[in-house]
């Protein structure tokens, strides 16, 4: 995608935080120019050790990890940064591989990650892969939501408050 169709995306105002790991500079800097066009705060970084240490600080909505990273690859730093944001279960970390991601799916999907795209990748996939993770988090929100009322309810049946 070029500069120019990038500068044409509509903005909007969001609060919610995109983290971009990558060891790749272009893959950061595209991602996080194509995101902060579409109202998202970014964060870019080079290494899974830098990913576990921010994240815990800024606890963001969603993370674009790299698979293969120099030291820290990516399934290891996912199992770690689900660890760290166990207290933020709405953060959904989605891989991004150069390689074929069904060779490995099995750790991809263990590690906590909940979607892989493949090298190289179209922005407007970035964006419906986001979207979906939103409405995803919404859904099992509002789910955990019910179920407590539904308990709650329960609750009050049983000790006859309710009738």
């Amino acid at each position: 995608m070029t500069n120019k169709k990038l500068t044409e995306l509509p903005e909007r105002s969001t609060s919610q935080t995109v983290m971009v790991v990558d060891d790749e500079r272009v893959v950061r800097d595209v991602l996080c120019m194509f995101l902060e066009r579409k109202g998202y705060k970014t964060v870019a970084l080079k290494d899974g050790h830098s990913a576990i240490s921010m994240a815990g600080k800024q606890k963001p909505d969603v993370i674009f990890l790299d698979m293969k990273m120099p030291g820290l690859d990516g399934i290891k730093t996912c199992r770690r940064l689900k660890r760290v944001l166990r207290s933020s279960p709405g953060t959904g970390i989605i891989m991004i591989t150069g390689y074929d991601p069904g060779m490995d799916l099995e750790s991809l999907h263990a590690s906590g990650a909940i979607d892989v795209i493949s090298k190289p990748f179209d922005l407007k996939d970035i964006s419906r892969r986001i979207n979906i993770w939103f409405e995803v988090r919404d859904i099992k929100s509002k789910t955990i939501r019910a179920r407590k009322y539904s308990e709650k309810l329960d609750r009050h049946l049983k000790l006859g408050l309710v009738r």
